[in-house]
């Protein structure tokens, strides 16, 4: 089997690095591997291995002329992965996800380098309107780094994947594979099918055993600690999530108990607000150390020296601890966080702290159990290094990954679904008068004339709107009153043009014929009958490229959120839905409300009549917040949202008065115009600015 497999090796920085480095020659028994790294210095430092290191930049000649049969790509939320992620995106593989959280990475190659489109439109397309409102939040600054684990992006290389290797079961359960293998199917990028899920444990590093020769006298010795001590360490980068604080404030209080204790941070600080600050608030200096960065031997130096291990994490982003493990192996006792991984350890192997108000108390109680009970220590420390020289053994996790690749080999192909994109073509452009003229030609009843001449200037507004199309593109009109198709005709370039309207009993379509009292041109098509609130769209998942809803969705009674959800479903990715729908906070509206009037623009009750039909009104007007709301929703990035005096304009008086209070002045028009661009299948279905 011959396998592409990238991954920062050493000397870079990265616990990933060390992990690959660990685990490489025992893969490189069972195949033929190819490294591919980023840096230079990684492949003169890794020269003379059962196993070739290229740069990067080679493997897609190398592929192209001799394709592998796999590639794994390890990737980790961070700086040193990037290029793992984007060649995974770009060529489906097996993804080693070190940490199922990949939030800061992809906030680190979109927002952090000023591209808010990108970061939200992969937010909207994994998150729908959720996660929508967070990129904007985060757009204006608000926000923590917290919310990131809340959301934590893994969809996308997921559903790229052919296969995924996560080293625990919190992560696994946190792999956003959708239940719904259909709405798997919508994405775009997807594969056909969803991939093959892995846990393998995180390996015992295997330096560990040559620990059980060396003398922890020696150790402290050699880092200048004193032997009489009980010597209690933190490994690992200074991190916000390490808890320090909480550790820090619990070993003050162990030395009110145990005073020759000392605690030593063993590695670099990457925390913003450090924990200096802190250590030396307490008047700690004594007795807490930071080491900064050390070397690999430095560090099983300092293992090997330390009596009591906290490695306490929360939040965590899926990530198995690398330091853990080998804490575990080195047969240390452990104290650590109940929570992700590290909940699901056995309880004889460490013990546990809950996150939350009691953690720093329960913290110092552990800490004084093992301080004053040599032989619980004594006991962790034999259990410990059991479990993780049997569950952990590097040779027999190099033989899951192998036995895991083949399988990924043998049962999941490449297969990309198919999905329908629309092409975006420029909005039609018409003169208004000629084409309210050319509308009128179309139409000899009196009512319909009527309603035209009553509604121009949102019929050419919302014309205006609409793509020209080049002839190859489907576009529906939901509850027609028919003028759009001969606009469309005219101006337009469909290869389809459907048309629906609701009306009880039979038949599911009508005939519809009209003639150009002008040319003598004649127009047929069927007017399917739908309910919109209620039934489903007779149309096939992403068929069409536009879909408009004009004037409709304020008449709709039950649930507009149904229809929505099905516009999304017929529309092609990047197809457009536009609404156009009365504004009942409009400037008409606010000057009806001072007045002591109804705000609605169309409240009253019809009797029967020629054109509207009984029954045929308002049931609810929206704003125009009200319509975003209903787009992002539905899965669309609202990509225009403009409001124009269709009708009436508000007295000069009224505008005066909004001109002089803190009323905001935009979007008063009295109907509102909506583009949404179709970029998610998530729909929340009933969102609460809506529902009750």
């Amino acid at each position: 089997m011959r396998l592409a497999y990238f991954t920062p090796l050493p000397p870079s920085k990265s616990g990933i690095a060390d992990y690959n480095a660990e685990l490489l020659p025992h893969l490189a028994a069972g195949a033929d591997i190819t490294v591919f790294v980023e840096h230079e210095r990684e492949i003169r430092s890794n020269r003379n291995r059962p196993y070739q290191v290229r740069d990067v930049m080679h493997f897609k000649g190398m592929h192209a002329e001799r394709p592998f049969d796999l590639c794994i790509y390890h990737q980790g939320n961070n700086p040193y992965h990037e290029f793992v992620y984007d060649l995974a995106m770009e060529y489906p593989g097996l993804v080693v996800l070190h940490e199922h959280c990949l939030h800061h990475l992809i906030a680190l190659k979109t927002l952090d380098r000023g591209d808010l489109e990108a970061y939200r439109r992969i937010m909207f397309q994994t998150y729908g309107r959720s996660g929508a409102v967070l990129a904007d939040t985060r757009e204006r600054g608000l926000g923590s780094q917290f919310q990131q684990f809340l959301m934590p992006l893994n969809y996308p290389i997921v559903a790229r994947s052919l296969g995924i290797i996560v080293h625990n079961e919190f992560a696994a359960a946190h792999l956003e594979i959708p239940d719904d293998i259909d709405l798997v199917k919508r994405q775009p990028g997807a594969l056909a099918e969803p991939p093959l899920v892995k846990v393998i444990p995180h390996h015992l590093a295997p330096q560990i055993y040559e620990l059980d020769s060396w003398s922890a006298d020696e150790c402290r010795a050699t880092l200048h600690l004193p032997a009489d001590k009980l010597i209690v360490g933190a490994f690992g980068y200074v991190t916000e999530v390490k808890r320090l604080p909480i550790l820090v404030k619990a070993f003050q209080q162990l030395l009110s108990v145990v005073p020759n204790a000392l605690l030593v941070i063993v590695g670099e600080d990457h925390w913003a607000q450090s924990i200096a600050p802190l250590i030396s608030e307490l008047d700690l200096d004594d007795y807490v150390t930071v080491t900064g960065y050390v070397n690999e031997q430095e560090f099983f130096t300092y293992l090997k020296a330390v009596d009591i291990v906290v490695n306490l994490r929360y939040p965590t982003a899926g990530e198995t601890s690398g330091t853990l493990i080998r804490t575990l192996g080195a047969g240390k006792p452990v104290i650590v966080s109940d929570y992700g991984h590290y909940g699901e350890l056995p309880d004889e192997i460490c013990l546990k702290v809950p996150v939350g108000d009691e953690e720093e108390q329960t913290l110092y109680q552990q800490l004084r159990r093992l301080a004053f009970q040599p032989m619980l220590r004594k006991q962790l420390s034999t259990q410990a290094m059991n479990w993780a020289r049997r569950e952990c053994d590097i040779k027999r996790c190099a033989a899951q990954y192998l036995d895991f690749a083949k399988q990924v080999v043998h049962e999941r192909p490449v297969k990309p679904v198919t999905i329908r994109q629309s092409k975006p073509t420029p909005n039609i452009e018409c003169d208004a008068d000629e084409a309210l003229n050319d509308l009128l030609d179309w139409f000899a009843d009196e009512a319909a004339r009527g309603y035209i001449f009553e509604h121009r200037r949102r019929l050419i507004d919302t014309l205006k709107l609409i793509p020209k199309g080049d002839g190859s593109q489907r576009l529906l009109e939901l509850s027609s009153y028919l003028q759009f198709p001969p606009l469309l005709h005219h101006y337009g370039k469909y290869a389809e043009i459907s048309t629906t309207a609701f009306w009880h009993g039979e038949p599911q379509r009508k005939p519809q014929h009209i003639r150009n009292a002008k040319t003598g041109e004649d127009l047929r098509f069927d007017l399917i009958r739908l309910n919109v609130e209620g039934e489903r769209f007779p149309f096939e998942d992403e068929y069409f490229d536009v879909v408009l809803c004009c004037e409709l969705i304020e008449h709709l009674a039950e649930d507009p959120m149904h229809m929505m959800t099905e516009i999304n479903r017929v529309l092609k990715w990047d197809g457009l839905a536009i609404i156009t729908t009365p504004n009942i906070t409009s400037a008409v509206s606010i000057q009806a409300a001072l007045r002591g009037q109804s705000p609605y623009l169309f409240g009253h009750y019809n009797r029967e009549n020629a054109f509207y039909g009984l029954g045929d009104r308002h049931n609810r007007e929206y704003s125009p917040a009200d319509v975003k709301v209903v787009l992002e929703a539905s899965g669309f990035d609202v990509v225009e949202l403009v409001t124009h005096n269709s009708w009436h304009a508000p007295s000069p008086e009224l505008e005066q008065l909004l001109a002089s209070t803190f009323v905001p002045a935009e979007l008063r028009g009295d109907n509102i115009f909506a583009v949404g661009r179709k970029v998610s299948s998530h729909i929340e279905r009933y969102p609460e600015q809506l529902y009750q």
